[in-house]
């Protein structure tokens, strides 16, 4: 047995269904996350990756499954055990999702603030303390996100979601939109991050060569549900028609 699967399960879905109105969107889902595992899923376009992991975070509600983290049943749980729940996560959304009238370094501090109570000063010196691992200096800790490039703006996210360290992280498509440069770049902080804190990670990605850098394990949504499950370097002698179409196209050197 694979030494990882002798973990802890730190988030385990079982028969997971999410309809809007009558449109099937997830479709009997089933896959765990184990205790410092990276996980990636994979899927085209609208295949429902994102509505998984708003799922996960209630954000939203299946009509049928269940999400388990850290062995505490998720579904139908009160807002006040979801929000101490919600404190173990940190989370990126698709397009950074920074608030817009706050400084860099309070968006930073923005969920340890909630616990915490930082001063200004300890607040700024949290903060910089956070982005300085990720490649970023005080010259930007009173700038706004509208001031600052994309690619920043998704380092800030990732400090945003470290700040408080949490033993959880997930990523919706953290290199959407940067050039491969900065997007290997995100990925080296993804995985510096995940080891750091020694979390788990699930990443929702349509991005071959992010899963290749950043994943020990892949899962592929198609037509609803999860049709494959496997490690990166596996994906290329899979047989799985979906499989070969998002690996077609790539350097094959990705995945050795």
């Amino acid at each position: 047995m694979d030494s990882l699967h002798t973990k802890k399960k730190i988030i385990k879905v079982r028969n997971l269904t999410k309809k809007f109105n009558e449109k099937i969107i997830l479709k009997n889902i089933n896959f765990d996350l184990y205790e410092g595992e990276s996980l990636a899923i994979i899927g085209a376009s609208g295949s429902g990756k994102s509505v998984l992991l708003k799922n996960i975070i209630g954000l939203l509600k299946p009509e049928i499954g269940s999400i388990k983290i850290n062995n505490v049943e998720t579904i139908n749980l009160s807002r006040s055990k979801r929000e101490n729940l919600l404190l173990e996560l940190g989370i990126t959304f698709q397009h950074g999702a920074l608030f817009d009238s706050l400084t860099i370094w309070e968006n930073v501090i923005f969920k340890i603030q909630r616990i915490k109570k930082l001063t200004k000063i300890d607040g700024q010196k949290h903060a910089l303390d956070i982005i300085k691992n990720l490649g970023l200096g005080p010259d930007i800790l009173n700038l706004y996100p509208s001031e600052i490039s994309g690619g920043m703006q998704k380092r800030i996210a990732i400090a945003r979601a470290i700040s408080s360290d949490p033993s959880i992280l997930l990523f919706d498509e953290p290199t959407s939109g940067l050039d491969p440069v900065t997007g290997s770049v995100i990925d080296e902080l993804i995985v510096k991050s995940v080891k750091r804190l020694g979390a788990s990670a699930i990443t929702i990605t349509h991005d071959m060569a992010s899963v290749s850098r950043i994943a020990d394990k892949v899962i592929l949504i198609d037509d609803q549900t999860v049709s494959w499950t496997g490690k990166p370097n596996e994906m290329l002698k899979s047989n799985n028609a979906k499989v070969q179409q998002f690996i077609k196209a790539l350097n094959p050197k990705l995945f050795k």
